[in-house]
């Protein structure tokens, strides 16, 4: 099933107003853009980018999905930063990202992401399942 259009329009209310997802939409977001961010450079590209804006609410979808083990793999992560959590200002994210000493962390994050991939195909198939259950039009 393609779901392109509606991943459109709910990407569209997400930036306009996030607050406003419903729990369904929440957890299609925060999901697939984790999906997409980890694809495209690995866990770290979850902080990077925009999506570690909502890392809180992503642990929480991904623990509301079955996912405990990879909400705890963002955790792990998370510990990094002060505090064990990172900012929700991707300029603050890249700037402490930026103090890591190189290739400090290099290791960690390819076994954290060896443990991601593992579980990619079951939390892409549970996501799909949930959006033909809860977001699909009838």
């Amino acid at each position: 099933m393609d779901f392109q259009a509606q991943w459109e329009s709910l990407v569209n209310k997400a930036f306009a107003d996030y607050g406003s997802l419903t729990r369904d939409e929440r957890v299609w977001f925060n999901s697939q853009s984790l999906l997409g961010q980890v694809d495209n450079g690995g866990l770290i590209s979850h902080y990077y980018n925009s999506g570690a804006d909502y890392n809180q609410e992503t642990i929480e979808d991904l623990q509301w999905l079955g996912f405990s083990e990879l909400a705890g793999l963002l955790i792990r992560i998370n510990g990094l930063f002060p505090g064990g959590q990172p900012s929700t200002d991707i300029e603050e994210r890249n700037q402490v990202i930026d103090t890591w000493p190189a290739g400090k962390y290099d290791e960690l994050l390819e076994q954290l992401d060896e443990q991601f991939y593992q579980k990619e195909p079951e939390l892409e198939n549970t996501l799909i399942q949930h959006i033909e259950a809860k977001l699909s039009p009838m």
